[in-house]
């Protein structure tokens, strides 16, 4: 079974969380999908906008990519069902009716089958993420933004959930809640 945590998150929060876990262990982190059976590591995630796998060498020393054949084109890819993988999705910044917003990203993880210590590493990363970033201003999305986004979103950014809605007089309805004196 999986577990997820949503998440609005820049580089900038995503690289601070990195280097909260990086004090205690070896954390690395790589492109989910790719080109290659090996996933080349990141020391750093260097944009938003893809998804990543972070991983424990605790849980994981290597891990790999499936070739995904029926794919057009094939692909290489992390599958989270075999390895101790954590995904880690952070979206691009985008605009919503020509207002700048950020859709909601997530770390998710399965741990059927999996080390129970590997379960207790992922409920630390939440309980990090708890303390230190802001629980999500939009009541009715959930999940928490990191201190990057909590500065954007103060100054008048849009969160969307982990999609773009469609620009229909309920989502208009619904995000003008956010910034009311923007959608006048």
């Amino acid at each position: 079974m999986g577990r997820q945590i949503g998440i609005h998150a820049t580089a900038a929060d995503a690289n601070s969380l990195l280097v909260y876990l990086q004090k205690t262990e070896s954390v690395e982190v790589a492109l989910r999908s790719g080109n290659s059976a090996i996933p080349q590591r990141l020391a750093f995630l260097p944009d938003i906008g893809h998804t990543f796998v972070l991983w424990s060498n605790r849980f994981a020393s290597e891990i790999q990519r499936n070739y995904i054949a029926n794919a057009e084109p094939p692909y290489y890819l992390v599958d989270e069902f075999s390895e101790a993988v954590l995904e880690l999705d952070l979206p691009r910044f985008t605009t919503w009716e020509g207002r700048p917003a950020l859709a909601q990203g997530r770390i998710y993880g399965i741990f059927e089958g999996k080390a129970t210590e590997f379960e207790r590493w992922y409920e630390r990363i939440v309980r990090y993420i708890r303390r230190y970033w802001r629980k999500n201003p939009v009541g009715w999305m959930g999940g928490y933004i990191g201190p990057a986004v909590n500065e954007w979103f103060e100054q008048g950014g849009l969160l969307l959930p982990n999609y773009v809605p469609p620009v229909r007089s309920d989502w208009v309805a619904r995000l003008s809640e956010q910034h009311p004196e923007s959608f006048t």
